[in-house]
């Protein structure tokens, strides 16, 4: 395990114009998602009442926001935007998914050319891949809604009905993990030319130290969220500003270093 992590991260730091990319793409993701919340929100609290006005102006302020939402289209727009978004972030995650996924098993090219010729030669099937995915993904929901709306129905909280849910919400996490998993390795099949069948096999016969290296390096983003938020609470000022605006790039490094290391493991698995 140790030995994937290590060649994984020399492989990682072999590709920094995949990172910079992913990082500026999430950058100017989050900037058009903060202005977007920000144009909605900002005009909404204007109306907000203060703390220094009676509790039934809360109330009046509550009940006049569900009507507008139920019976009026004012949320209409919004929700055009927001579907519109979500299809722009659909089309765009395979097409980036493509090209680092090439430069990864093409290392041995120029850094931007290689990215570039990822999207070019790997977009459609990459594309392909990921609709079959989110189709996987959201299959399970068609005998999960049902039965919400069964537990909804007959239990006296929603809290209740939460907590009689949640071993079925857990079941839908790990087999999204597992499917996130699997199909990192069909698009390592697909840009390595591997054979998508053989890979898949190997998936499966090296599914425990698969899952265990992922587990790893999640946990070491979880860490780095952890020490980022403590480092902006201890060193208040400039530091803080500093290691908070560096995080989201240290971010996609590990989730370049998680891809990379399960690279490698592959590619032992397959040579032995």
């Amino acid at each position: 395990m140790a030995t994937y992590i290590k060649s994984g991260l020399r492989a990682a730091l072999r590709q920094p114009f995949a990172t910079i990319v992913l990082f500026l793409y999430q950058m100017g993701w989050g900037i058009l998602l903060y202005k977007l919340v920000q144009g909605v929100l900002v005009p909404l609290m204007h109306r907000y009442p203060g703390g220094e006005q009676p509790k039934q102006a809360l109330q009046l302020f509550l009940a006049e926001g569900q009507f507008q939402l139920v019976k009026t289209d004012l949320s209409h727009p919004y929700l055009w935007w927001l579907a519109a978004l979500l299809v722009v972030r659909m089309l765009l995650t395979p097409i980036l998914n493509s090209g680092v996924y090439y430069s990864l098993t093409h290392s041995q090219q120029n850094a931007g050319y290689r990215f570039f010729r990822g999207i070019k030669e790997l977009m459609l099937p990459f594309l392909i891949a990921y609709v079959v995915r989110i189709s996987l993904s959201l299959l399970p929901l068609i005998w999960l809604f049902p039965k919400a709306q069964k537990q909804f129905a007959h239990t006296t909280s929603y809290e209740q009905a939460a907590l009689q849910l949640l071993p079925w919400l857990l079941g839908m996490l790990v087999y999204g993990f597992l499917l996130h998993l699997l199909f990192m390795y069909v698009q390592f099949a697909i840009a390595a030319k591997l054979g998508i069948l053989s890979t898949v096999i190997t998936f499966v016969r090296s599914l425990l130290p698969i899952i265990g290296l992922a587990l790893i390096l999640l946990i070491a983003s979880g860490l780095l969220a952890g020490v980022t938020v403590t480092a902006t609470y201890i060193w208040a000022g400039l530091v803080a500003l500093i290691i908070y605006q560096l995080f989201p790039l240290f971010h996609i490094f590990i989730q370049m270093w998680a891809i990379t290391s399960q690279y490698q493991l592959l590619s032992a698995k397959m040579d032995s």
